[in-house]
């Protein structure tokens, strides 16, 4: 299936660039392989390499503004020399960070596939085609486990971090509670920091709800948030749970 096709006027003969996926159903931590199909271009040109990338849109909001930047999470060069003015497919694969923006649950987060050759990019903007990617079983556990503990996914984002991230960009899942109950947070926030199997780190936002004058202080002060990291057992829905009803308090 054709994920991203992206017709390349990129000054070197008009050629025309399509990556073509295995398979469009991707989970983080899978290898995306496919075929770049390069067609036609003028003749006696050459390219001396083509790039394909994986790419997250990530949201910048100041007060009621805000703007997108587009970052490359992961990607491949394939050397050429590629003469134009003929057709060529070549196979490709590039490993999926385990950080990979989901896209298939919450909110607005799109990742998708461009490709070009070894000149600046020539993406049309209009074009939407994207990965869909899916929460691997780990990560799904968690979620799971969330939502047994009594919270509910309101949002998820792809939002930009300072650099101790060790990325420009973390994806943030918000719950809240569904009722009051055992834990009280007005909200908590999941970024899924790293992965080995099924053991999990989060990097956990609590936002803890008012109790009488000293929790309304605090939230004045913002003193009523904290982070925390938490190791988890994903490797079931109910291990998760264990885990982050301990993480929880």
């Amino acid at each position: 299936m054709a994920l991203k096709s992206i017709l390349g006027r990129l000054g070197l003969g008009g050629a025309q660039i399509d990556a073509i996926l295995d398979d469009h159903q991707i989970e983080p931590g899978d290898t995306v392989s496919g075929t770049l199909h390069i067609r036609g271009g003028e003749d006696g040109k050459t390219a001396s390499r083509a790039v394909i990338e994986i790419v997250a849109r990530v949201v910048h909001r100041m007060g009621d503004d805000e703007h997108h930047v587009d970052e490359a999470i992961a990607g491949v060069q394939i050397p050429g020399p590629f003469p134009l003015g003929r057709d060529h497919e070549v196979p490709f694969s590039i490993e999926l960070p385990l950080h990979a923006p989901v896209t298939s649950i919450g909110g607005q987060n799109f990742v998708w596939l461009r490709s070009g050759l070894d000149v600046p990019w020539a993406i049309d903007p209009s074009d939407t085609d994207g990965l869909e990617v899916f929460p691997n079983q780990a990560q799904a556990n968690v979620l799971h486990a969330m939502e047994s503990l009594g919270f509910r996914l309101a949002k998820v984002d792809i939002e930009p971090r300072s650099s101790w991230f060790g990325r420009k960009w973390v994806q943030e899942f918000e719950f809240r509670p569904t009722h009051h109950g055992q834990f009280r947070f007005d909200e908590v926030e999941i970024v899924f920091e790293n992965q080995r199997g099924s053991q999990v780190e989060l990097l956990m936002q609590l936002d803890r709800s008012a109790r009488g004058l000293g929790g309304f202080l605090m939230e004045l002060t913002d003193r009523d948030e904290s982070w925390i990291h938490a190791h988890v057992d994903a490797s079931s829905a109910a291990s998760a749970a264990a885990s982050l009803r301990h993480a929880l308090g």
